[in-house]
């Protein structure tokens, strides 16, 4: 990865990018707009304190500055907004939460029905699945490629050196950039009190199931790949089609079903679900534990894969590589 500076630089510009947009996206959404004036019905001094401190104009049912209403109910509080107002809703969650409402509680909608999602909320998962598979494929991919093409694999090659122990050792090395992508996501998510406990088990479970099912993908396209710039472009393009497919552009909701089968189909989706669903609370189409299977089962036969695919010089002859194949894997 050191060998490859833009390599680096790439993954992580992915990363940020696709960061910066959904805090833009959660900025423009959430929190810009007029000031939320609002009513709770039925009252409650409490609420509508930590509401106030929170900024939020507290109001009567019936006063006409009203822009947005809060209905408290037993396992449910629903916050409608004035659709012609656009009211900024930020304030509104936050006091919400402080009052010590559950965020999977809290709905937000407009007097047309139509549910507002908060962005960041809502693709907090993408966006990890984008810092994880920049590393892998990009991070990882590339830089591999580049050996073979610079013919510092076939030096590896004359050694006893196992394909399998080469491949694993690329991995601790990038491990550095996926925990501070960690740490980011985390922190996000505790900032903004997406979830009132996080299962931090099963987040690690998530995580290290997911980053080994991509790194397993990873090698396979750098086990014959012998160009690295055009590598490079397709690995770029490859994360970007990932973001897509998992529901990063297009919220799977809004789609047809048959889209959203083949969507919920891929890896990738398996991955941005689960770590959504650890790091918000929001519902998964399959329970977490469930999903972490195919995980682990991609992962395994991805690896075999890329080990048994695995060339250490593109003009490795034949028959050295299926000798070498023999004594090494």
């Amino acid at each position: 990865m050191l060998r490859n500076p833009l390599s680096g630089l790439s993954m992580l510009i992915f990363f940020t990018i696709i960061l910066a947009v959904y805090v833009s996206m959660w900025v423009a959404f959430t929190v810009l707009g007029t000031a939320p004036t609002a009513s709770v019905s039925p009252a409650d001094d409490h609420v509508s304190a930590v509401l106030t401190d929170a900024g939020v104009i507290v109001v009567d049912a019936d006063s006409t500055d009203r822009n947005a209403e809060i209905i408290l109910k037993e396992k449910q509080t629903i916050v409608v907004l004035d659709a012609f107002e656009k009211p900024a809703w930020n304030p509104i969650w936050v006091g919400l939460r402080d009052a010590g409402i559950p965020a999977a509680a809290i709905t937000v909608v407009d007097q047309d029905g139509d549910v507002k999602l908060d962005p960041l909320r809502t693709f907090l998962g993408v966006v990890a699945l984008t810092g994880f598979a920049s590393v892998a494929f990009i991070g990882t991919t590339v830089p591999l490629v580049g050996m073979r093409e610079r013919g510092l694999l076939r030096l590896f090659g004359t050694t006893p050196l196992p394909r399998v122990t080469f491949l694993l050792a690329q991995v601790p090395a990038r491990l550095g950039v996926i925990l501070v992508e960690i740490a980011i996501v985390i922190a996000i998510a505790a900032w903004r009190r997406y979830v009132d406990g996080i299962d931090l088990l099963s987040l690690c479970v998530t995580l290290a199931l997911g980053s080994a099912m991509l790194f397993a993908f990873a090698l396979i396209f750098a086990a014959r790949s012998r160009n690295a710039e055009a590598t490079q472009q397709s690995m770029a393009t490859l994360v970007l089609m990932l973001v897509f497919t998992s529901g990063g552009v297009l919220p799977p909701e809004i789609l047809p079903s048959f889209l959203q089968i083949i969507m919920n189909a891929l890896p990738s989706t398996w991955f941005a679900v689960a770590v959504n669903a650890d790091l918000t609370g929001a519902a998964a189409f399959l329970p977490v534990p469930v999903l972490w299977v195919p995980m682990g089962v991609c992962a395994c036969v991805g690896l075999l894969a890329a080990a048994r695919l695995f060339e250490w010089d593109q003009s490795e002859p034949t028959h050295l590589r299926i000798t070498n194949r023999r004594r090494k894997v």
